[in-house]
């Protein structure tokens, strides 16, 4: 009866105590979320009043308005209400800053988006910034807001008597505290993460120490105390009756715990004492060898797990135990089944100990490490086989850790193509272009002290330890340039080749049209000497034949400008120019051969069509051959279909230009192959003028194709695009 008394007082008065701290710990909790909250509201509301004072700002600021009175006066009135604001400035969009307040610190660049940037510390000063874009577009207003400003400025008084306020920026780094007085060790702590700015910050509150009354405080655990020892001294006389069996308990449980965890273990044990006689053997290593515990308990060297191949080596490891001579590596051996079957193992021995601190014997650890040999053998066969590709690539390849550079692997290609030595040890790499996550880069580099080029493929991994690393495969391709090089020479001759063939072609054409300027000229000439030689020369006739004569000869001059310009080889060389210009200047020249063989020529245009921007002569020889081709196409044709409808459009910002003809037309099979090198539909021709054709159209990023005319015949197109400059230039 007087412990069961004694119990129930402890527990009421454990309990009062219990409900006494626990009211007095939720209502300062419940305290602190709502001064936290409030807080959190205030911080939130002064950053509103400072973005919304921004955006008032630059919602009014266009051009260089930030120069005058009023706007001035605006900021002066938001730095002197809002000390929190410690930087003001104006902007463009590259970052560069037009106009700072003098009245603040901070005028820094800014090149993101508007809205809120990160939070940086400066000196110790936790900094972030907000953008507002103006009315215009232009520009932006940039304010640089100081967090711990702010803090000290939106947490009163009667809070920093409370707690110590702390702002933690979004890697929970600490940015700014208020405080006055020493924190209480295990004082109640709260977190709250602010929405205004929403840069990740979160605002912390921990609870100041309260002075309390040292009596006060023990006297309730005193009281505790001594009803607890009332308690244990009425259990004493049980409780010692009982350690006896309950000793013997845990002996057994420990006992059947230790033959649970031996048995349970996938390691072999073995215990002998100082001669080497076997003492103890535990189940897995009895399944290791094969050998019941019966019959291995008190075997004495050679043992029968022993293969008679490795004895020696067996004997060696088992001398070298007793001796002392321990390797904490362990020893490696072979040892043998019962049913005759070699497995590898691993020893690792250590002296037996006995419960009073006597040295009685050695304690060994068995591990099978057959299939772990295996598999290391095959993964060193592995790596072989993979480092020998690798060497035997052409490429250069590479992987750097993605954070310090730092060269992981490279093939013997890489190391022969950037001068690496075999003995350089741990070394950083360089990378070729400027690295992405995505998407992959593939671009090309040059390097300059060998002169070579190459291709690189850059792609981001994880290495096999789980760190992030970069590929990279570098391809020389110098041959391959210099390849495309020549290419490139090749056509640009083709091209003068095709011109002057085509030029071979139109000589009678050019002849004809020179005879008629020139035979003009001598008519003129011979009216000039007749007036003359009238008793009384008509001067007005006479001034009228020396103009006709001029006209006459300047055309002349412009034809065989024309023919000049188009043989000429040069580089080719863009400038504005005009598609019926063009085309007039290419008739010109074709006109006799149109006339020859009977052509109707018909020009459709779409309104008006603003001007290229393009190497004229060029566009030239394309009309001129896509023509020529039209006219040959209808020698067959009866005369009076022979017609030639040119149509120009505007398509997307691109000039559509398609000629079609009513000949015999070409083959569906062969339209693709047209544009192909030395393939010809004629008799006779070397089969490049579509291909250089096709080649001048994308070099002026274009397109050139075929198709059926839904009239008969066949339809050339082909599309530029406008000069949408308003200064076309040489680039």
């Amino acid at each position: 009866m007087p412990g069961l008394l004694a119990a129930l007082v402890t527990l009421a008065f454990a309990g009062y105590l219990l409900l006494t701290r626990g009211e007095a710990a939720e209502q300062r909790a419940s305290l602190l979320e709502q001064d936290l909250l409030w807080q959190k509201q205030a911080i939130e509301q002064q950053v509103a009043i400072d973005r919304d004072a921004v955006h008032g700002l630059a919602a009014t600021l266009s051009g260089s308005d930030y120069r005058s009175p009023i706007f001035q006066a605006r900021v002066l009135s938001l730095l002197q209400t809002s000390p929190e604001v410690v930087g003001l400035s104006v902007q463009d969009r590259a970052g560069h800053i037009e106009w700072h307040a003098t009245q603040a610190a901070w005028a820094l660049p800014y090149r993101g988006e508007p809205g809120w940037g990160e939070v940086w510390v400066s000196h110790g000063q936790p900094r972030v910034i907000y953008a507002a874009q103006t009315a215009d577009r232009r520009r932006v207003l940039v304010m640089v807001l100081a967090l711990d400003r702010l803090l000290q400025q939106q947490v009163p008084w009667w809070i920093a008597q409370r707690y110590q306020i702390t702002l933690y920026g979004a890697d929970n780094t600490p940015l700014a505290s208020k405080f006055q007085r020493q924190l209480d060790p295990a004082g109640v702590i709260g977190h709250i993460a602010l929405n205004e700015p929403p840069v990740g910050l979160t605002l912390k509150a921990e609870v100041y120490q309260t002075p309390t009354n040292p009596v006060t405080e023990t006297l309730p655990w005193i009281v505790f105390a001594l009803a607890l020892a009332m308690l244990a001294s009425t259990w004493a006389l049980g409780r010692m009756m009982r350690v006896r069996e309950e000793a013997e308990a845990r002996l057994r449980s420990e006992t059947a715990l230790r033959n649970a965890m031996e048995d349970s273990l996938v390691t072999g044990l073995r215990a002998m004492d100082k001669h080497g006689r076997v003492l103890y053997v535990n189940r897995a290593f009895c399944e290791m060898v094969g050998y019941s515990a019966e019959e291995l308990i008190g075997q004495h060297p050679p043992m029968p797990y022993w293969p008679p191949e490795e004895l020696e080596r067996c004997e060696a490891v088992f001398d070298a135990i007793l001796a002392g001579r321990l390797d904490r590596n362990g020893f490696s051996t072979r040892f043998m089944r019962r049913n005759g079957e070699r497995f590898d193992v691993h020893v690792y021995a250590s002296k037996l100990i006995d419960g009073n601190g006597q040295h009685i014997g050695w304690m060994g650890s068995m591990y099978d490490v057959t299939e772990l040999r295996r598999e290391r053998e095959a993964l060193q066969a592995s790596h072989e086989r993979f480092v020998t590709v690798m060497n035997g690539l052409d490429a250069a390849v590479a992987v750097s850790d993605a954070q310090s550079g730092e060269l992981l692997m490279s093939n013997q290609q890489f190391d022969r193509a950037f001068g690496l030595p075999d003995w350089r040890g741990r070394c950083c790499v360089v990378p070729f272009v400027p690295r992405r996550a995505e998407p992959p880069i593939d671009a090309e580099w040059y390097d300059g002290y060998r002169q070579h080029w190459y291709q690189i493929k850059s792609r981001q991994s994880v290495w096999v330890d789980g760190t992030a690393v970069w590929l990279e495969i570098a391809s020389d391709i110098t041959a391959l340039k210099g390849a495309a090089e020549r290419e490139r020479r090749q056509n640009e001759a083709l091209q003068q080749t095709a011109r002057l063939i085509s030029m071979g072609e139109m000589a009678s054409s050019l002849a004809h049209e020179l005879n008629q300027p020139l035979g003009a000229i001598t008519s003129y000439a011979s009216g000039c000497r007749n007036i003359l030689a009238a008793p009384v020369p008509n001067l007005a006739q006479l001034d009228q034949a020396i103009d006709k004569m001029g006209e006459q000869a300047k055309r002349a001059g412009q034809i065989i400008r024309g023919i000049r310009e188009f043989v000429q080889r040069r580089a080719p060389h863009r400038k504005r120019c005009d598609i019926g210009t063009l085309l007039d200047t290419v008739l010109g020249l074709l006109g006799h051969e149109i006339v020859r063989r009977g052509v109707d020529v018909s020009i459709a245009q779409a309104g008006e069509l603003p001007p290229l921007y393009a190497d004229a002569v060029m566009l030239e020889q394309v009309i001129f051959n896509l023509i020529k081709n039209a006219l040959e196409a209808m020698d067959a044709t009866p005369a009076e279909q022979r017609q030639l409808a040119i149509t120009l459009t505007r398509i997307d910002g691109n000039l559509r230009v398609a000629i079609a003809d009513r000949g015999t037309g070409i083959a569906p099979e062969q339209l693709e192959q047209l544009f192909k090198p030395f393939f010809t539909t004629k008799d006779s021709g070397m089969g490049m003028g579509l291909n250089i054709c096709r080649s001048i159209i994308e070099h002026h990023h274009g397109r050139l194709w075929a198709e059926a005319n839904p009239g008969g015949g066949c339809r050339f197109i082909f599309t530029v695009p406008f000069a949408e400059e308003t200064e076309a230039h040489e680039p």
